[in-house]
């Protein structure tokens, strides 16, 4: 769509400039070359140059929030999800990788959410030693951004967060 609002200006430019040396019913100006290029210079091309360019600007500036939107569209759905996770350098060979789909493994190291879902309730997020929950290493309940360093061996658990991203080692 911001294509065709560029070619649309450029094309609008285009045709302003090249109408530039005609009069509004059509038949061209009597006057000479260099008086129809002063003409055009300082009445029609400098209004048509400055639509240009405001148009150009103005697809820079959609450019730029879409891309700002893709970015937090793409942070709400990639990363760790709201689940308990085995933290393992070795994840286990599967010969049907549908069976991957039930085991939840991340990577040690350290992971960010922007906060949770919802920002009516908190963020939920445990280290344990085991998957049961009964040995809790770390926890927190957050209402903002939070930092979690997760080590070999450890699991994990999260309700109610953005997707974690990993950050570091």
């Amino acid at each position: 769509m911001r294509h065709t609002a560029i070619a649309a200006a450029l094309t609008v430019g285009f045709l302003l400039t090249s109408c530039a040396g005609s009069d509004h019913d059509g038949a061209t100006t009597s006057a000479s070359p260099k008086a129809t290029a002063t003409h055009t210079t300082t009445e029609l091309a400098t209004p048509s140059q400055e639509s240009a360019e405001d148009a150009v600007e103005k697809a820079k500036e959609d450019f730029e929030q879409s891309l700002k939107d893709l970015d937090d569209a793409l942070g709400e759905t990639l990363g760790v999800q709201e689940g308990t996770y085995s933290v393992t350098n070795s994840q286990p060979d599967y010969e049907d990788l549908a069976e991957a789909l039930d085991d939840e493994y991340i990577a040690p190291g350290t992971y960010t959410t922007k906060g949770p879902v919802d920002p009516a309730y908190d963020c939920y997020w445990a280290r344990m030693g085991d998957a049961t929950g009964d040995s809790i290493l770390a926890n927190d309940l957050t209402s903002g951004r939070a930092i979690v360093t997760l080590k070999e061996g450890e699991f994990f658990k999260t309700s109610g967060c953005k997707p974690w991203t990993r950050s570091g080692n």
